[in-house]
């Protein structure tokens, strides 16, 4: 059943509508859409390999392919897609003016945030808290995760081994865990009466730091109870004396709490709306002087200045992340809550200007600079791929030595990766998608939507397949595949025609005559 949209122009809140007539730019709005579309991949990825994910797969493997995917999406993904938003805000403002930019900014992306963050966030929260999944015995007991605890110990983790203290894990669950988390390990064979190097017993932290029901449950499993008759633990001199020294309860301590104040995914939208706020005052303020100081405008030279400069000034602004090197991170850091980080925020807003400016800027023989970017994809893409990124991973995270002159060189090798690719992909989506593809289109419609809701689905997913056996090359094809089409069909039925995708993609119509043709 073919059909057409109202609008010939880009519609998603992410992206400038242009009036009937002016034409779409096809690829620069399919790249736009694959760069969301990615994210669906790198989410998925993040259960395959050891990191601070709420789900590690029983297959996730350091050695395997997925952390290399995951920096190489990472990288680009959000520098180029904030890039193509500076772009597509420039281009609304000139065809339309001030005021409607800000209509429909406020209408395709301050309105979703603010629905997204009653419903999506709330979702999320819920999903992470159902599908955590404890890297470790030690973190699992912490949490209060008896379900973790007993995968650790359904995959021979032996109960009496000794830390540092020769505490055994039931010492720890004496002092911190629930009473599900303890009954785990009593039930699955942990001795009562272990003693560590100092002969404690895990009654006797269960008493030290006041955790009655530990106390009752190892009583009851054969620890001696020298309580007087008829005694509560409580009333015994010296209950809980450890108490106090306890930083925080256990549920703050790890696992699922950590994210409930956070905007999760939606963060680009609140950076979205922050920075055509500044787009927008920049523009009142370069109205203000113009009108104090008139004068003919500076040489388009002073454009392509700019664009050099800001993709200079990536390269400090690579450097702040992970703390200066401090913690070695590929690409931006992520800041998810309604303060944003100064230094991602100010990373991303380079990115937004160099898209603001190349808009308004000329390329090669008078014509638009977005036709001449990445002109050389077809050596610089491959090239990046193969000894650019290679290079990066290595001064990131292949050595210690040389401390922060190696971070400065790590991170001019990961600004020159994330620019290299954002530029071959200019070129490519130009050589390949310059005309108008009705899949290529339908994709871009929904990918949007796709991105908003994808992440609840995709955790669950991870969660119900953690403990497949099978490999993880399948597990994480199927997991993107099943995921995406799961979606695709929510799109078509809930979104497209509806009141929502109204209000994400604009009014879209289905082609009558076509319909009645067939």
């Amino acid at each position: 059943m073919p059909l057409r949209s109202s609008s010939n122009g880009p519609a998603s809140g992410v992206e400038a509508a242009t009036p009937a007539g002016a034409g779409r730019r096809h690829d620069l709005d399919a790249l736009r859409g694959f760069a969301m579309l990615l994210g669906i991949g790198l989410h998925a990825s993040l259960a395959f390999f050891p990191t601070w994910w709420p789900v590690e797969d029983a297959k996730a493997d350091v050695h395997g392919p997925y952390d290399e995917f995951f920096h190489a999406v990472h990288g680009f993904r959000m520098p180029v897609f904030f890039l193509l938003s500076g772009f597509f805000t420039a281009m609304l403002w000139r065809r339309r003016g001030l005021g409607s930019l800000l209509r429909q900014r406020v209408t395709r992306v301050l309105i979703p945030l603010a629905i997204g963050a009653a419903t999506i966030v709330p979702l999320m929260d819920w999903v992470v808290d159902e599908s955590y999944s404890s890297p470790d015995i030690v973190t699992a007991v912490i949490i209060g995760d008896p379900e973790g605890v007993q995968r650790f110990i359904d995959g021979g983790y032996e109960l009496e081994a000794q830390g540092e203290d020769g505490g055994t894990i039931l010492h720890l669950a004496a002092v911190l865990a629930t009473a599900e988390v303890t009954e785990v390990l009593l039930e699955a064979g942990a001795d009562p009466d272990a003693r560590n190097f100092s002969g404690d017993t895990p009654l006797t932290a269960a008493f030290a730091f006041g955790n009655e029901a530990a106390a009752d449950l190892l009583v009851a499993y054969g620890a001696p109870d020298k309580r007087p008759a008829g005694m509560a633990w409580r009333d015994i001199d010296g209950w809980g004396f450890l108490a106090e020294t306890l930083e925080a309860p256990a549920d703050e301590q790890a696992g699922s709490e950590s994210w409930v104040t956070s905007l999760h995914h939606l963060w680009f939208l609140w950076f979205l709306c922050l920075l055509v706020a500044g787009f927008v005052a920049a523009v009142g303020l370069s109205k203000c002087v113009a009108a104090i100081r008139p004068g003919e405008p500076r040489p388009g030279i002073t454009r392509q200045a700019t664009l050099v400069t800001l993709v200079v000034a990536t390269w400090p602004g690579q450097y702040l992340m992970g703390e200066q090197g401090a913690f070695r991170v590929f690409g931006p850091d992520t800041s998810t809550g309604l303060v944003p980080e100064p230094h991602v925020l100010g990373y991303y807003a380079l990115f937004f200007a160099f898209g603001v400016v190349a808009f308004d800027t000329r390329g090669r023989g008078g014509g638009e600079l977005a036709d001449t970017l990445g002109r050389h994809w077809r050596i610089t893409l491959p090239a990046t791929l193969v000894i650019v990124f290679p290079l990066s991973l290595y001064a990131t995270f292949g050595s210690d030595s040389g401390g922060q002159w190696a971070w400065w060189v790590a991170s001019l090798l990961q600004a020159a990766f994330t620019w290299a690719m954002i530029l071959a992909l200019i070129g490519l989506f130009r050589a390949v998608l310059s005309v108008e593809r009705r899949g290529v289109r339908y994709l871009s419609d929904s990918a949007y939507w796709l991105y908003l809701i994808h992440l609840p689905l995709v955790i669950a997913g991870q969660a119900w397949i953690r403990d497949w056996g099978v490999p993880a090359s399948v597990k994480f094809v199927g997991l993107c595949a099943v995921t995406t089409l799961i979606l695709l069909a929510s799109y078509q039925v809930f979104v497209r025609y509806t009141p929502i995708g109204v209000l994400l993609n604009g009014r879209r119509t289905r082609d009558r005559s076509q319909v009645s043709a067939t």
